[in-house]
């Protein structure tokens, strides 16, 4: 049996390859991503509650490692963006936007003081040009998912075949503009 060292993160201690990251596509798509207007097109489109967020503060991290509450890297999913959370201090709610709050109506809605990472909602997109094994894909992100990402998971891909498997497992599915849904039909 194989032993973890200190340097090697649990997916490539679990061998989860991922072969497509050494493609252009992957790459491709990944600086489509980092660019802010089109991770706030992509996300809005896939949840209208999005178009209240504080974009201006959303800050995008490329293969950033998702570190465990004991210290080990889990590993880096190919994006890791962060929306500032904020506090209304009449009902002590938190909210992603500035807006009135929407339980009290106040006005009273402050950013959190400091930068500490409890004051931001943190998501994860892994990027797969093309879906080669969805067993081995849907682990790998569930291990993501499994360090405190439950809801904030997303696949960007052009392979639409297994869109309602893996949003049926709490994964969205967004994709490229230009790339159409497809339903499957079985004969």
């Amino acid at each position: 049996m194989t032993k973890k060292t200190r340097t090697q993160s649990l997916d490539q201690f679990w061998n989860i390859d991922d072969e497509q990251l050494k493609t252009p596509e992957h790459d491709k798509m990944l600086l489509w991503l980092l660019n802010k207007d089109n991770l706030r097109h992509i996300i809005v489109s896939n949840n209208s509650e999005a178009e209240k967020w504080d974009w201006d503060n959303v800050k995008i991290h490329a293969e950033e490692y998702i570190v465990s509450n004991s210290g080990f890297r889990v590993g880096a999913p190919d994006i890791i963006f962060v929306v500032p959370r904020y506090l209304c201090n009449n009902c002590n709610l938190t909210h992603k936007n500035m807006d009135n709050c929407p339980s009290c109506e106040s006005d009273d809605i402050m950013k959190y003081p400091g930068d500490h990472h409890q004051h931001y909602s943190r998501y994860f997109i892994e990027i797969k040009p093309k879906i080669e094994n969805f067993g081995a894909t849907l682990r790998h992100l569930k291990l993501f998912i499994s360090y405190g990402f439950d809801g904030k998971a997303f696949i960007f891909t052009e392979d639409l075949r297994y869109r309602k498997e893996f949003e049926d497992q709490g994964v969205k599915v967004i994709f490229p503009p230009g790339v159409t849904f497809l339903k499957r039909t079985f004969l």
